[in-house]
C-alpha cells in the first residue's frame, strides 16, 4: 500500500542550504560528496549552488520549481476551493450555508481533468439537488457551457439524475427570456434531440419552424444526433418539419445523418432512407473518415449491427463503391476487427 509522503519545509530548506554553503566553503568531505554530482569547483560555491544542490535531493528540477511547489501546497485551500470540495464529497448542508454567506461563489469556475467547469455543472454531475437549487437561487448562470460546450443539464441528463433535469429546464425556461441559444425551452434544440426530449424539441418548432435549421457545436444539424442515439420520434418530427436530410456535419467527424444512424440505429437508418436519405452519400470531410458512404460507417463500428447494412443495401447503397483510402466497407470492417460484418458482406 502506498503511503503519503510529507513535503519538506521550505524555511528548513533555506536553512540547510545556508549550512551546506557554509560546510563546501570548510572542505568537509561530506558537504563536498553532496556537491560533486553537480558542481566540480568547491570555491567558486555560491549560495544559487547550494539551493540546487538541495532541489535536486527533493527530486525538483531546480530552486524556483521547487519553492513554487511549496509555496503552494503550504496555502490554505481558497475559499472556491473548498465549496467545490464539499458539493464533490456531499456536504450539501455545508455547501448551501456557505453559498448562503457568499453567493459570489455561485459564479464561481474550477479547472477540472476536463476543462472548466461551473458549481452547477458538479452540482448536476454529482446529483446534489439541494446545492443546485440553492445555487439557482443564487443567481448562477444556469446554461453556462463548460469547455465541451456542455451545460450542467446535460452533465445531469448524463448520469440519469432527472429530478435534477426537470428542475433546470425549468429554471433556465424562467430566466432565459427568449433569448439564444435556448429561447425559452430551457435548452437548445441540437442538445434537446440529441437526449431524446421530444417534447423541449416541439416546444422550439412550435415557437420557431426555422428552429430545424440551427446548428450545434461541431457543425451538426438538429438531425444528426437523434438519428445516431436512435431517437426515432424526434428524426421524424424534424423530417416532418423541414429538416434536411442531406445535411453534412462541418466541425469534426462530417458526414450526413445517414451515416450517423448506420453506425447502430437500425430503425434511424429505415425512417431516413423512407424518407429519400441517399444511400451512397459520401462523407465530404479532410478525416480518417473521407469518402465513406453509410456502410464504410456501419461496417467500422463495435456493435456490428447488420440490420442497418441490410436496410443500406436493400435500398440500393453499393459495397463495392470505395473510400477515400481506396478501402471497400468489407476491408474497414477487417481492418477494425469487425468478424461478423466481414463474414456479412463475403456473403452479401
Amino acid at each position: 500500500m502506498s503511503q503519503s509522503v510529507e513535503k519538506p519545509d521550505l524555511r528548513q530548506l533555506r536553512i540547510q542550504a545556508k549550512e551546506l554553503l557554509h560546510a563546501v566553503r570548510a572542505g568537509e568531505s561530506v558537504a563536498l560528496e553532496r556537491v560533486v554530482p553537480y558542481f566540480r569547483s568547491a570555491p567558486s560555491f555560491t549560495l544559487v549552488n547550494a539551493q540546487l544542490v538541495l532541489a535536486r535531493e527533493n527530486g525538483y528540477e531546480s530552486w524556483t520549481a521547487l519553492r513554487r511547489d511549496l509555496e503552494v501546497s503550504s496555502q490554505p485551500p481558497s475559499l472556491g476551493n473548498r465549496f467545490f470540495t464539499l458539493i464533490e464529497t456531499g456536504q450539501d448542508d455545508e455547501a448551501v450555508e456557505m453559498l448562503a454567506d457568499h453567493a459570489e461563489l455561485a459564479g464561481n469556475w474550477q479547472k477540472s481533468e476536463y476543462g472548466w467547469q461551473s458549481p452547477l455543472h458538479v452540482a448536476a454531475a454529482k446529483g446534489r439537488i439541494a446545492i443546485v437549487q440553492a445555487l439557482i437561487d443564487a443567481g448562477a448562470e444556469i446554461y453556462a457551457v463548460n469547455q465541451g460546450d456542455y451545460p450542467p443539464v446535460f452533465e445531469a441528463f448524463y448520469r440519469r439524475h432527472m429530478e435534477i433535469v426537470d428542475l433546470l429546464l425549468e429554471a433556465s425556461a424562467a430566466k432565459d427570456q427568449g433569448i439564444p441559444p435556448t429561447y425559452g425551452c430551457g435548452i437548445d434544440i441540437v442538445l434537446a434531440a440529441r437526449l431524446g426530449i421530444e417534447e423541449r424539441v416541439r416546444m422550439h418548432i412550435e415557437k420557431d419552424p426555422l428552429a430545424v435549421y440551427r446548428r450545434g457545436c461541431i457543425g451538426e444539424s438538429a438531425l444528426h444526433w437523434p438519428a445516431h442515439n436512435g431517437h426515432t420520434g424526434i428524426v421524424r418530427l424534424l423530417l416532418d418539419n423541414g429538416t434536411p436530410i442531406e445535411v453534412d456535419e462541418v466541425g469534426l467527424y462530417g458526414g450526413k445523418p445517414l451515416h450517423w444512424a448506420s453506425e447502430h440505429a437500425p430503425e434511424c437508418v429505415a425512417l431516413l432512407l423512407e424518407r429519400g436519405a441517399n444511400p451512397n452519400s459520401r462523407n465530404l470531410m479532410k478525416n480518417d473518415f473521407e469518402g465513406y458512404t453509410p456502410l464504410h460507417m456501419m461496417a467500422r463500428q463495435p456493435e456490428q449491427k447488420l440490420e442497418c447494412a441490410q436496410y443500406l443495401l436493400a435500398a440500393g447503397a453499393d459495397p463495392m463503391l470505395q473510400d477515400a483510402m481506396g478501402r471497400l466497407p468489407i476491408e474497414v470492417a477487417r481492418l477494425n476487427g469487425r468478424e461478423r460484418t466481414v463474414k456479412f458482406f463475403e456473403q452479401t
